[in-house]
């Protein structure tokens, strides 16, 4: 009896799992929602209800259950027939997604008289979604190409649901991202409208998870596709940009064309577009009707150079080669057919036929009508056609036989038969000068446009525009018979950055010389999904010709090389060069790509560790990348080791990790302390010692690694105390007072703000010539009075402003904008502050000029030499009798470093809550002067001015000032 109860009650739960089972197979599959197809007819369009929407719940078993939501709504205007306007359907379609996603696509269709509608393009497909086995899947139907696109729940958000592109999801789709023929370009450009404007791409999660990125993958390849489909095609892969300012290197594809001198011929009103034009060419020369009475007109001859008298206006024979149409849409045959959107009217070919531009997608098309009754279509332009309709007109925006059409307003050329394109026209003089009413002459030879101002000058009254007249001409060209992309070559190579050097003469100011690359890199992942780094490099002028500042340097040149890798990492190298100069000895920047690692290292730098990159790879190419373990087991090792190898080495990977200007890779493991780990071993070994250990971190895993508690206690012990401080005034901040822009200091001439003769004076802002001092050990103002001609004794040492090239001994001395805090010290020399290294790494190095015609020599200061500068400069960075020297680093800290080796550096707290600049000694070393810039003063300096300062400079155990009784 005991022993049959269990076996009855597991055959009974059998029974109620098995009918729950078949209960749940009855069930027919949920069919989601649908966004309906494009609707074919206006009939059918307006047979639709007004308001349509319907939802279906998701379950993705999150505990949390959304709905998929699709709504349509149709809008129908009647025709007006005084107005020559059709009726019209606009049918609004949108679906709502659980991860908060919105897709949005919008049908209009006219309801045109019989005869005149163009064929309809091919309709938009239906698209179902709808959620099965707690997946989300998306259908185009109607495309037998697109893949089911099926994403998967990996979590929630705040407001909505995280999702990833399932992995056989990603199968289905890669055999397609290959494909380049017509029937895949129709499924790519569907799936990249649904799912590039959809599902949401969840960039701003990239670092926090990769999943969420296989939808911002699959973006990114459905975007390669297309592209690469469109080059095939011979589409204008980039219609928004020129092709020569896409891709500067690539040789010989824009066509030769030029214009001459421009001819400013008169001043016009800007024209009316609905009236017949009043710029015209007839017989070689630019009519142009007189805008008072629009009787007369007047003719230029552009190769004479001078005006025809005024005669009757004579536009010829209008129906000829007008192409303005009406409301009705252009005339054609005995019809009146309207353009398809985005079109609009170039050139009258015949009575019948007429060529039309999209300036969005710069393709050309004939629209014409047959001789009967049949409707009227789009065509390809033929050349012969576009020849003898250009000779026949009164001038148009075509070129050079009909092959290129002008774009005044893109100030570019474009190409009107395949492969599309468009390049820069040659206008560089017209800067931002909007232009207008562009017409090239019947024979090619001269071009006629309206200059206006530029856009930001435009006050929004009316005014004259300038009628300019330019030669122009086109030499031999040939158009490739293949589409030519603009993408960097492919290139087998390991330099990804080269050395800084440049051996060729610097280019001029008005063109940058670039060269880019791509270069395969094989981590494993799929073929089918290319993964490349891609390089860049930039040589440029120093400067423009123009700015007489740089003058000085007209070998120097520019160097930019950045590296670009998959998943969102960038390398940038900036370097400033002498053209033809000696090798330089940093080496290239190399790469070697291994199954899941990307390596980087210098070459010519012996031990260099490698910066090694693991990568963690996601759906259709996308990345994230983390520190290999072995890169930082090389910084271990040659952090144990105390030679000049190592620390060279380890010199030059922290200039590596710099160039990731996002700090990205220096967030990456532990590797942000092993850089802080660096600074202090090279500091140590240098004999420089700023304030490092106040800021180090000692607690935690990575400190603990690195041993960054003993780096802090050796370089404590290393740095002695300050011997100099910042006292207080009792009672009193320093506040002197205010002022509303800040006054320049020595050694910039014509200071408005120096010490003289142990006070502080300040030129009076209202411009009256008058000067007033302030005496700190007194605390009191004194009265205004009449300024000196040569307020500082050396003023004559003083340069007018601070440029890269310094006036010295009756020459002009490049420096780089790495050069700081001038301090000049004889008509022949001068110190400045190096920070190539740093600003936390100053140098102090003196730039000296020979009496005889030899080099300019950089040397160590003297204490003498600086001490004597300090004496005589009306305030300066130097103080303690030439021992200390002031630095202000570019985060707005000032530290205190002593003048020669060793090197100290302490931090000087002057006010933390604020910004404090233009700080400078007296001359006695005594007292220190600086503006105190608070928050919102460069926003409204009434409401927030900025204040002076004046402190105490005191040895490090002396006595603050007694207060004034």
């Amino acid at each position: 009896m005991h022993s049959s109860m269990p076996s009855r009650t597991w055959f009974l739960a059998l029974l109620l799992t098995l009918a729950g089972a078949l209960a749940s197979a009855a069930e027919p599959p949920s069919q989601g929602v649908v966004l309906a197809a494009q609707p074919l007819t206006f009939a059918e369009a307006e047979a639709l209800p007004p308001k349509l929407a319907e939802s279906a719940p998701c379950d993705l078993g999150l505990g949390h259950t959304p709905d998929i939501t699709v709504s349509q709504s149709v809008d129908v205007t009647p025709s007006i027939p005084d107005f020559c306007r059709p009726a019209e359907v606009v049918v609004t379609q949108k679906l709502s997604l659980p991860d908060g996603s919105r897709v949005e696509r919008t049908f209009r269709i006219v309801d045109d008289a019989p005869g005149t509608q163009l064929p309809p393009p091919p309709p938009r497909p239906r698209i179902r979604v709808r959620c099965q086995a707690r997946r989300l899947e998306l259908s185009v139907e109607g495309v037998p190409e697109a893949p089911l696109l099926t994403l998967e729940p990996i979590g929630l958000s705040a407001t909505s649901v995280l999702l990833r592109v399932s992995r056989d999801s990603e199968a289905r789709f890669l055999p397609l991202l290959i494909r380049d023929d017509a029937r895949a370009r129709g499924a790519l450009e569907e799936l990249d409208f649904l799912v590039s404007k959809g599902v949401p791409s969840r960039l701003s999660r990239r670092d926090a998870d990769l999943e969420a990125d296989s939808v911002a993958g699959l973006a990114a390849a459905l975007e390669r596709a297309r592209r690469r489909t469109a080059l095939v095609s011979g589409d204008d892969m980039d219609p928004n940009v020129p092709r020569d300012i896409l891709a500067p290197d690539l040789k010989g594809d824009r066509p030769p064309l030029k214009t001459g001198e421009p001819e400013d011929i008169g001043d016009v009103q800007p024209p009316d577009s609905n009236s017949d034009p009043d710029l015209f060419w007839r017989q070689g020369r630019l009519c142009v009707v007189q805008q008072d009475t629009r009787k007369r007109m007047r003719c230029y001859d552009p190769v004479a150079r001078r005006w025809g008298k005024a005669v009757p206006v004579d536009r010829g024979d209008l129906s000829a080669w007008s192409t303005r149409g009406g409301r009705c849409g252009i005339p054609l045959g005995t019809r009146n057919v309207r353009p398809p959107e985005g079109f609009g009217p170039e050139l009258r070919l015949s009575p019948r036929a007429v060529l039309l531009w999209n300036g969005n997608t710069h393709e050309a098309r004939v629209m014409e009508v047959p001789e009967g009754v049949g409707p009227p279509r789009l065509r390809a332009p033929e050349a012969e056609e576009l020849k003898k309709a250009i000779l026949a007109s009164p001038g148009s925006r075509l070129l050079g036989e009909g092959r290129f059409i002008l774009d005044e307003g893109r100030k570019a050329f474009c190409s009107v038969r395949r492969p599309l394109g468009c390049w820069s026209l040659p206008l560089e003089d017209e800067g931002g000068n909007a232009l207008s009413e562009g017409r090239v002459s019947p024979d090619g030879r001269w071009l006629s446009y309206l200059r206006g101002p530029a856009p930001s000058r435009v006050d929004g009254e009316e005014e004259p525009l300038t009628l300019v007249v330019r030669p122009l001409v086109l030499g031999p060209y040939v158009a490739p018979r293949e589409p030519v992309s603009t993408a960097p070559p492919l290139v087998r190579t390991d330099v990804v950055m080269e050395r800084p050097t440049w051996g060729k003469p610097a280019p001029g100011p008005d063109g940058d010389l670039v060269s880019r690359a791509r270069i395969a890199c094989d981590l494993g992942q799929d073929p089918r999904i290319p993964f490349e780094l891609e390089t860049t490099r930039t040589v440029s002028a120093y400067s423009s010709v123009s700015d007489a500042s740089y003058a000085c340097r007209p070998d120097w040149v520019k160097l930019r090389q950045v590296l670009t890798v998959p998943g969102g990492l960038e390398f940038v190298r900036r370097a400033s060069v002498v053209a033809g100069d000696k090798p330089s000895a940093v080496g290239d920047a190399k790469v070697r790509c291994q199954p899941g690692r990307l390596s980087l290292w210098m070459e010519g730098v012996p031990d260099f560790p490698a910066l090694t990159l693991a990568a963690n790879p996601g759906a259709f190419g996308a990345v994230r990348w983390d520190l290999a373990p072995e890169t930082e087991a090389r910084l271990q090792a040659l952090l144990a080791r105390d030679d000049a190898p190592a620390r060279e080495a380890l010199d030059a990977f922290a200039k590596l990790v710099r160039q990731n200007e996002d700090g990205r890779v220096s967030r990456m493991g532990c590797l942000a302390t092993a850089l802080e780990a660096i600074h202090a071993r090279l500091a140590l070994a240098d004999g420089f010692h700023p304030e490092l250990h106040v800021a180090m971190k000692t607690a935690g895993v990575c400190a603990e690694r690195y041993g960054m508690r003993a780096l802090q206690q050796r370089l404590q012990a290393a740095l002695p105390s300050l011997p100099l401080r910042v006292g207080a005034l009792k009672d009193k901040p320093g506040v002197i007072g205010q002022l509303l822009t800040l006054p320049t200091i020595p050694p910039e001439r014509g200071p408005r703000l120096y010490w003289r003769d142990a006070t502080l004076c300040r030129v009076q802002e209202e411009g009256s010539g008058q000067v007033r001092c302030y005496d700190p050990a007194a605390r009191e103002w004194g009265p205004a009075v009449a300024m000196k001609d040569r307020p500082v004794p050396r003023e004559d040492l003083f340069v007018k402003s601070p440029n890269p090239c310094y006036p010295l001994g009756g020459r002009t001395v490049p420096v780089t904008d790495e050069m700081r805090d001038v301090l000049p010290l004889s008509p022949r020399a001068s110190l400045f502050t190096d920070t190539s290294r740093g600003d936390l790494s100053p140098e102090f190095k003196v730039l000296e000029v020979p009496e005889d015609a030899g080099p300019v020599r950089t040397r160590a200061p003297t204490v003498v030499e600086l001490a004597l500068a300090a004496r005589t400069g009306g305030g300066s960075v130097s103080l303690s009798e030439g021992k200390l020297l002031l630095h202000v680093a570019k985060d707005g800290a000032s530290w205190l470093c002593t003048a020669v080796r060793p090197l100290r550096c302490w931090k000087l707290d002057l006010d933390p809550g604020a910004e404090a600049v233009r700080a400078m000694a007296s001359p006695d070393g005594r007292w220190l002067s600086y503006v105190r810039i608070p928050k919102g003063f460069h926003r409204d300096p009434k409401a927030h001015p900025a204040e002076l300062v004046v402190l105490p400079l005191l040895p490090r155990d002396a006595a603050p000032p007694a207060p004034k009784p």
